[in-house]
């Protein structure tokens, strides 16, 4: 059953979207606001496709605790657990969802690797990072008042899976386990099949042995969701917006009329003939978009980090500036001799 649903962004949505009606804001302060409001609404979406899925299958198992979008503070430590699923034999299942759109390829050293236009970009092991949200679990866990049987405290045993979209396509390695690496769609098989198949007999009795009910599953599950701190961000101090300060008031003898001043913005011509990465591709009569970005990339101007097109400091001394539309999201615009 589902204990804890994801938390709302509609208020950090909301927050946002008033700070741009300030009108003290710079033209940068505006544009990042913007792309941190894109930014959320695409985690939103992808956090409800795997909420769907898990949902599907447990919503209404009574066997079964469910709790979406935990964040615990311990010691000194955060862990933002995307899904945690628990049995009536104390297994917890810590769930890290990730939607890569890129291929995915894991060598037999457990190193992860996306191929993004053919071209391979190192990324961080989610494994290895749901490992350090099962730590701070474990040192949790032994400071709440969990069920006790024969004097003995029945802990759970975490065992971490990675989640993925059901359209990923994964190069594994014939020897580095990745079983634990699944689709969404394989939620149910796996946790009650795919990880029951594989445990010990040892594991299986000490399991059994420390069996509780339902009604206990959504005690313990409980206790973790009492854990919960959600996150609480400063957008102001993000973005550097300051009060405005109060303007005194001063008395003066006469009210004297003052004339407005025509203020002439004097454009460059530089800033005129930058153009767009898709306008500059079809004035150096590329095939398209993409094989502007590779020469960019060949050049060093633009890098891929974490699957996304950014751009370098080399690009920004070359005149490249990055832009944000609410409309169409990121974009760049670059001189127009900037490839000859």
């Amino acid at each position: 059953m589902i204990l804890k649903s994801p938390d709302s962004k509609q208020a950090q949505l909301e927050e946002l979207n008033s700070l741009l009606t300030q009108a003290n804001l710079s033209a940068n302060q505006r544009e990042l606001i913007n792309k941190e409001i894109y930014m959320l609404k695409q985690g939103m979406q992808g956090e409800q496709n795997s909420e769907y899925e898990i949902n599907f299958y447990l919503k209404d198992a009574k066997r079964w605790a469910v709790i979406h979008d935990l964040r615990i503070e311990h010691n000194g430590r955060v862990a933002q657990i995307d899904h945690l699923l628990i049995n009536r034999l104390l297994d917890v299942f810590v769930i890290e969802t990730k939607n890569f759109s890129a291929d995915l390829q894991i060598n037999e050293l457990g190193e992860f690797t996306a191929w993004y236009n053919k071209k391979p970009i190192g990324i961080p092991s989610p494994l290895a990072q749901n490992e350090k949200h099962i730590e701070v679990l474990k040192a949790l866990s032994k400071t709440l008042p969990l069920p006790k049987r024969l004097g003995l405290t029945l802990m759970p045993s975490f065992t971490s899976v990675v989640m993925v979209s059901n359209k990923q396509r994964i190069t594994r390695p014939k020897k580095f386990d990745t079983q634990n690496i699944i689709k969404a769609e394989k939620i149910l098989e796996w946790v009650t099949k795919t990880n029951a198949d594989n445990a010990s007999i040892g594991q299986v009795f000490g399991s059994l042995a420390k069996i509780v009910s339902p009604e206990t599953v959504m005690e313990i599950a409980g206790l973790f969701a009492s854990q919960h701190c959600p996150l609480k961000p400063d957008y102001k101090a993000k973005f550097g917006i300051k009060e405005p300060a109060e303007v005194p008031v001063v008395q003066k003898p006469e009210v004297q009329a003052i004339v407005p001043q025509v203020v002439t913005v004097a454009i460059t011509a530089e800033e005129t003939t930058k153009l767009t990465s898709s306008k500059l591709a079809a004035k150096l009569g590329l095939k398209n978009t993409q094989e502007l970005i590779d020469k960019l990339l060949e050049k060093g101007f633009v890098e891929i980090v974490d699957g996304k097109t950014t751009m370098t400091e080399q690009g920004k001394i070359a005149g490249g500036e990055a832009k944000f539309s609410p409309r169409f999201g990121a974009y760049f615009i670059w001189p127009e001799g900037l490839i000859s």
